[in-house]
């Protein structure tokens, strides 16, 4: 044998030793706890378990009181809320939880001081008392909360055995009657681009003293469409276009309004003179396709915190009655836009509003320092938006006026104003609006000497605003009759 071949056996039988080597670690190597076979033990109990459509009712009975739910053909009621909405989502799951109780873990077995766990026959937080549709009846104590705040103390009736329960899935009997109570007011608008006609909403507050009134005004400008900001207008405490934003949640806000909680169901005229209802604070009522709806807000539930958790002055939650609803139910404030908000939030800019190609004429009068008049004659076709007009006789670009109208048009408005103007108030101008078909609004400015104006509209005290806008405006109207263009007009007041 060749001195080569030998070496080559020699090698060979070295690679095998130790590849023999290496199995045998491998297989007597102690295995790693991977966890992927571990069997988690479930070690609760079913304390009951049968189907929820074999109840027949079930008497929930609490340190409150005492109600019997019944399963009908459909869902189920209670007893005692007959005649109110329920919510059945609700009713079922205690139904689903009530037949199907597990015992997560055995606390004490033939306990002998069943009061500590709240468990008693004469001293427990909920007893309900179960009959199915065949006869048959059990009873089911819950207790108090477990130290880990996720489980409470649960036994049945014919035992003494003490377990704990998911606090979750027992949750429900605890509950009062009104807990189950549908907090629904009235349904959502559902309809795309579709919206009621409101033909009058007034709203009465305690800390106004004069009533909030709108109604819907479209009849008045039906070939306006696109000039109203909304097609509702307030009418007191004085005449004025909404804006469409601001103003939507006090218009359409009962649409779609759902109560935080049911407080009181059934109230009697004790309850309503408690949650201030008897005198509400604020009364809306809204009268939409041929129905009316009332809604009564009373007394402040509780107002919300500051920083440090004290109360603030600002109300977190109302109390309210829904006229057609006889529940007492509580309300998160920014569910109820009537009760705080002021007329002037929800106001257009717009202290008129009269579509430019409807014009026949605007006469502005201008009596501060100078006194100027401007007569701008206009000729307009709705039909073709064509526009034309002269002012003082000479022609005007169509294209600058419009520029110069819008700005008359967005007068804005910081304020109210419902006192009447002084009798020795100086006139600082007046604008009459005026429509082919004869319609218009005038405005007129008085000075009130403390660098704003009151305006009258249509004769009416209504507004406040700084003189500024007035002197921009008869700045504009005199760079306009200069034949200035709609870019040199001032934007800016």
């Amino acid at each position: 044998m060749s001195k080569s071949v030998k070496n080559l056996l020699v090698i060979g039988i070295f690679v095998i030793s130790m590849v023999l080597v290496l199995l045998l670690l491998v297989v007597t190597q102690p295995k790693e706890d991977s966890g992927e076979n571990d069997t988690v033990v479930d070690t609760s109990v079913a304390l009951v378990s049968y189907e929820r459509d074999r109840i027949d009712n079930f008497k929930v009975t609490t340190q409150d009181g005492e109600y019997t739910v019944k399963q009908g053909v459909k869902e189920f009621t209670v007893e005692e809320l007959e005649g109110l909405k329920v919510n059945s989502t609700v009713l079922g799951a205690a139904g689903n939880c009530i037949t199907s109780v597990k015992g997560v873990e055995l606390v004490e077995e033939n306990a002998a001081d069943l009061a500590k766990y709240s468990l008693a026959d004469d001293k427990y937080v909920s007893k309900v008392d179960v009959t199915l549709k065949d006869g048959t009846k059990y009873t089911v104590y819950f207790g108090i909360y477990t130290p880990d705040g996720e489980h409470i103390y649960v036994r049945m009736g014919d035992s003494k055995d003490v377990y704990t329960a998911l606090a979750n899935s027992t949750r429900y009997f605890t509950y009062v009657k009104e807990d189950y109570i549908s907090t629904i007011i009235l349904p959502e608008l559902t309809q795309d681009n579709w919206a009621p006609t409101i033909d009058l909403l007034t709203i009465k507050r305690k800390d106004l003293s004069y009533d909030i009134v709108f109604e819907d005004d479209t009849k008045n400008y039906a070939a306006d469409d696109i000039s109203m900001a909304s097609s509702q207008v307030m009418i007191s405490p004085v005449y004025a276009y909404l804006d469409i934003t601001n103003s939507n949640d006090v218009i359409y806000g009962l649409w779609g309004l759902t109560a935080v909680q049911a407080e009181v169901a059934f109230p009697t005229q004790a309850d309503f003179e408690e949650y201030g209802l008897a005198d509400p604070f604020c009364e809306v009522v809204l009268n939409a396709e041929l129905q009316n709806y009332v809604l009564k807000i009373g007394n402040v539930a509780s107002y919300e915190k500051d920083e440090l958790g004290n109360d603030t002055t600002t109300p977190a939650y109302f109390y309210g009655y829904f006229e057609g609803i006889d529940v007492i139910f509580m309300f998160s404030a920014g569910d109820l836009p009537w009760a705080t908000f002021m007329p002037i939030d929800v106001l257009s800019t717009m202290m008129t509003s009269n579509y430019i190609y409807t014009l026949d004429y605007i006469d502005v009068e201008m009596h501060d320092g100078e006194d100027a008049e401007y007569y701008f004659d206009v000729d307009a076709s709705v039909d073709d938006t064509t526009l034309s007009g002269t002012l003082n006789g000479s022609p005007f670009d169509a294209e600058s006026f419009k520029i110069l109208y819008q700005f008359m048009l967005k007068c804005p408005i910081d304020s109210l104003c419902l006192d009447e103007v002084a009798e020795d108030a100086k006139l600082l101008a007046r604008i009459d609006f005026r429509r082919e078909d004869g319609g218009g609004d005038v405005l007129e400015f008085y000075d009130d000497t403390t660098n704003r104006v009151i305006i009258k509209l249509n004769g009416t005290t209504s507004f406040s605003q700084p003189k500024s806008y007035l002197d921009v405006l008869h700045q504009n109207i005199k760079t306009f009759a200069a034949g200035g263009t709609g870019d040199e007009l001032q934007k800016v007041w």
